[in-house]
């Protein structure tokens, strides 16, 4: 009997070990996981603060957007304009030189 109550001292001693070295191989594991948690939630702020920061630029793009649009259609309202006047200024050149040939038909040119 004294056999038996050794080998049982010795595997509750074992088994004693055995349940010290996997409490702390647990407690390692757990303090493992709660510094992956902290890094995961810092990653998640800094995410959330670069998605806000890609909102803000998404807004200052659809402005940017708006305003070349804008001075698009200004240049454009501004070249049609020029082209008007252009052609005006054309006629109006062509309106002066007939004026001008009239004026000098009419007018003697003898005046010395």
């Amino acid at each position: 009997m004294d056999k038996v109550k050794i080998n049982f001292t010795v595997i509750i001693a074992v088994l004693v070990v055995v349940c010290i070295v996997l409490m702390g191989y647990s407690a390692s594991l757990n303090s493992q996981l709660s510094a992956e948690r902290i890094k995961t939630l810092q990653l998640n702020d800094q995410i959330a603060g670069l998605n806000f920061k890609t909102g803000d630029l998404q807004v200052q793009l659809t402005k940017a957007t708006a305003q070349v649009n804008n001075q698009t259609d200004l240049a454009v309202n501004l070249q049609a304009t020029l082209d008007k006047v252009s052609a005006e200024l054309v006629d109006l050149k062509t309106a002066y030189s007939d004026l001008e040939s009239k004026l000098k038909a009419q007018v003697p040119v003898s005046l010395k």
